[in-house]
């Protein structure tokens, strides 16, 4: 190659890196102008916290709501070219209280009826006054009021007629029947109809006749014979078998409480 030929491919590549050169220099100059643009863009930092309080507080029929209450915090700051800003911004919500009426209540509530009363029956001819629950039964009241063990409670529920006294000259039985519910009426246990030294004609024919074993039904036994045998003094076998019934003799005696029954005079 001539002299003249290797100048002019200098010169050439002389060109081709300059443009090589202005090429890259332009690319950085891009880069550069994107990183300027870059770091002049908002830069945002926002931090938020919330509480919110609620406090109910109840004493009694008195209520006192406070809350909610809301508090609300908020942070920003912006960084741009040049100039950095720090904004703070705090909320507070309203508070509302509200405080019920308050109410007292003294003595019994309207429509609840006292829990016991003082109740007078007339038991064996004798008027006897005692505070009984309202809930007490009338052989209850009789043995644990009135010291009247006679009267027995067996079932109590109205199946074994141990529990037997005259109200008003009728067999009832006691267990069944409230004290307070016996007011005014004319009542016999089986004290009124006869004591040890005086037997009446039905206790002295069951004691002839081997009828009393364990003791448990016989108060019973005697209060219902006795009024049976005043309404019906010469009544069969079969009449006292269905009158006694309901009377239940654990021990099995029946045999000698029917002849006693039926041998009273």
């Amino acid at each position: 190659m001539s002299t003249e030929g290797q100048d002019e491919s200098k010169n050439a590549s002389k060109v081709s890196r300059r443009n090589f050169v202005i090429g890259v220099g332009a690319g950085v100059v891009v880069a550069a102008i994107a990183g300027a643009g870059a770091e002049s863009l908002l830069t945002k930092s926002t931090s938020s916290t919330t509480t919110s309080t609620v406090t109910s507080t109840v004493a009694g029929p008195t209520t006192t709501v406070t809350g909610p209450t809301t508090t609300k915090t908020s942070t920003a700051t912006v960084t741009g070219p040049g100039s950095t800003s720090t904004v703070t911004s705090t909320v507070t919500g309203p508070t509302t209280t509200v405080t019920g009426p308050t109410t007292t209540v003294t003595g019994t509530p309207p429509g609840l009826p006292a829990s016991s009363s003082i109740v007078t029956l007339n038991v064996n001819g004798v008027s006897r006054t005692a505070n009984v629950d309202n809930r007490w039964s009338l052989a209850d009241t009789l043995r644990y009021k009135f010291n009247l063990i006679g009267t027995k409670v067996g079932c109590d529920r109205g199946e074994c007629g141990a529990c037997a006294v005259l109200v008003d000259g009728v067999p009832m039985l006691s267990c069944m029947m409230l004290a307070v519910a016996a007011q005014g009426h004319k009542l016999t246990t089986v004290e009124g109809i006869g004591m040890p030294e005086q037997l009446n004609s039905i206790q002295a024919a069951l004691c002839d006749s081997d009828g009393i074993m364990c003791g448990a039904c016989v108060p019973g036994i005697v209060v219902v014979g006795t009024a049976f045998h005043k309404a019906n003094p010469t009544a069969t076998d079969a009449q006292w078998r269905a009158q006694m019934a309901g009377n239940l003799c654990k021990c099995g005696n029946w045999p000698h409480i029917l002849a006693g029954l039926e041998a009273a005079t």
